[in-house]
């Protein structure tokens, strides 16, 4: 029997799902076959025939009540019991695949030989689950007094040879067990025994396809190019790996209620949550228009959740308001985009003018009216004196004079939000503080900036090079978890404390962000808990390098609290 790869007998890989696998149709024929030429029946007597059927009906109890679902019972064939067992192998987490390309087909190591330096041994892919081996078994009257089960072994994402010696392995174990019932030592032998004769080291090596004049004829084994079986066994562990996703109990960790898969929902950076909590999720934000926060719900992650998770937590309506928001905070982004004043089309600026390109209305992009070369453009508070003056001066239609009317409100609003904001430099968004530090994150792009000089920052680091301070008062002190402003810091000493609370001991000053921070023991090195300076107990400084800064010529590192 060939064993050949052909192209021609490949399946389409979207098509090759848990049938492809099992290979019933080709094993029931084989087995027709291997029936028909098989004649001990004749011989035996009524008697031995009526014991052999009655041992078959207790081993197929026995397996039912063992396999459960993994057998399954086909229709008799002529009289005779027919089924197939599938056995799965619990391979090592992460069981990698690799590619044998030596000439002979000579099994190499998985480990950093001069083999795989070579080009011998390709890493193909790593899987947690494997399609199974199945035994498909017909049992002939004659056994098990005189015969043994007529049967095939299909393991398609194996070569020949090894399938076949699978079933070499099942003729010696009949030879050593004759007259006995041996189906279940068969399959203990490939739980317990085969995965030695499949694997290295752990791992799956597949060779090159190669053609072969000699097999068995119950060895129903790859019959596809090793390209394409690589993919197929990869798209098998993922459907495993989702049915098994589905039956398992999972944990929320929102709602910190149990329930299985069906329920939940894998977000790709792996975290898992419940359905009810993640449309909640979801909904609450988009509905606030607050796209930012459409992230994982884990506090250590924080990935963006992609539109086809949304898609499928999300409403059409809810879905569609979200894309809504998406477009526009994308072109809200687009430093030269604007919008006419007119129509409401996009328009792109060019050197704070833009043409609309559906009503053709040249404009300026600061004051949104005519396009006005060579002269200033009117600022916002003179613009609504200009317009004031036009509705006390002439008598405007209602429909103008509403439209004037809002457009001064809008003016006002903006001129009110500039005056104690300042606009984040990514975005333009008019964001105002109310107290706290300088270093600011815009609520509509989630990009950092400082609140003094308006300019875009990272971290920290922004304040600790001396640009900006990190808040307006430095002289602020902490007393007992309030700030309180002090005009002299000599005013405030280790003796007004001490008559303020003197059980209590207290810390050091952070010179960058101001927060109260206590010693460890004698170290004067700290580590602000605010914004992970380090600085000097003593001279209060930041300290850079504490092999620098501590020493004979420099500060003590330890001295009494």
């Amino acid at each position: 029997m060939s064993s050949g790869a052909t192209s021609s007998s490949s399946p389409p890989l979207a098509e090759a799902g848990d049938g492809y696998w099992e290979g019933r149709e080709e094993a029931v024929a084989r087995l027709k076959a291997m029936a028909a030429r098989a004649h001990w029946e004749d011989e035996l007597s009524a008697e031995r025939l009526e014991t052999n059927n009655q041992v078959q009906e207790d081993e197929m109890l026995a397996l039912q009540a063992i396999y459960g679902d993994d057998m399954v019972i086909l229709e008799d064939k002529a009289g005779f019991r027919s089924f197939q067992i599938f056995v799965w192998y619990p391979i090592p987490n992460g069981t990698k695949v690799f590619l044998n390309l030596h000439p002979n087909g000579t099994m190499v190591g998985t480990d950093n030989d001069e083999s795989k330096d070579g080009g011998e041994l390709i890493y193909a892919c790593s899987l947690k689950h494997l399609p199974p081996v199945v035994l498909t078994c017909l049992l002939p009257c004659s056994y098990p007094s005189a015969s043994a089960p007529y049967f095939t072994i299909s393991a398609k994402w194996l070569d020949e040879p090894k399938v076949s010696h699978l079933c070499t392995m099942f003729d010696e174990i009949w030879t050593e067990l004759p007259g006995q019932e041996v189906v279940y030592r068969w399959l203990d032998w490939l739980n317990s025994s085969s995965w030695a004769c499949i694997s290295l080291n752990d791992n799956i090596i597949l060779i090159a396809d190669k053609t072969s004049d000699v097999g068995d004829a119950r060895a129903i084994a790859r019959r596809l190019l090793v390209d394409h079986t690589i993919p197929l066994m990869q798209s098998y562990n993922e459907r495993r790996s989702h049915e098994i996703f589905l039956k398992s109990l999972h944990k929320c960790r929102i709602c910190l209620s149990e329930n299985t898969g069906r329920n939940f929902i894998k977000l790709p950076c792996h975290h898992l949550f419940c359905l009810t909590c993640m449309k909640s999720h979801c909904r609450i934000h988009v509905t606030e228009g607050s796209l930012t926060k459409l992230t994982c719900p884990d506090t250590t992650c924080c990935s963006p959740l992609p539109p086809s998770v949304l898609k499928s937590l999300l409403g059409d309506d809810c879905y569609k308001r979200w894309e809504s928001f998406a477009l526009q905070k994308l072109l809200d982004t687009m430093p030269d985009l604007v919008y006419c004043p007119r129509c409401n089309a996009a328009c792109l600026e060019d050197d704070n003018d833009a043409q609309c390109p559906e009503c053709f209305f040249t404009f300026c992009s600061l004051c949104k009216e005519r396009r006005h070369v060579g002269k200033d453009c009117v600022t916002p508070e003179e613009k609504i004196r200009i317009l004031r003056e036009k509705h006390q001066k002439y008598s405007l239609p209602e429909k103008q004079l509403l439209k004037e009317q809002r457009e001064i409100d809008e003016l006002i609003s903006v001129c009110e939000a500039l005056r104690d904001s300042k606009q984040c430099p990514s975005c333009k968004m008019a964001i105002s503080k109310t107290e706290g530090c300088n270093k600011m994150i815009c609520r509509n792009c989630g990009k950092f900036f400082c609140y003094r000089c308006n300019q875009a920052i990272r971290g920290y680091e922004h304040f600790w090079d001396g640009n900006c301070v990190l808040f307006e008062h430095q002289n602020q002190v902490q007393i007992y978890g309030r700030l309180e402003e002090s005009d002299d810091e000599e005013h405030f000493d280790d003796e007004d404390l001490e008559e303020t609370e003197p059980e209590l001991v207290w810390g050091c000053p952070c010179p960058v962000c101001g927060r109260w921070n206590g010693k460890l023991d004698t170290n004067n090195h700290i580590l602000c808990m605010g914004c992970r300076g380090h600085y000097c107990a003593l001279c209060r400084r930041r300290v850079m390098k504490s092999s620098e800064h501590y020493g004979p010529r420099g500060c003590q590192q330890h001295t009494d609290p």
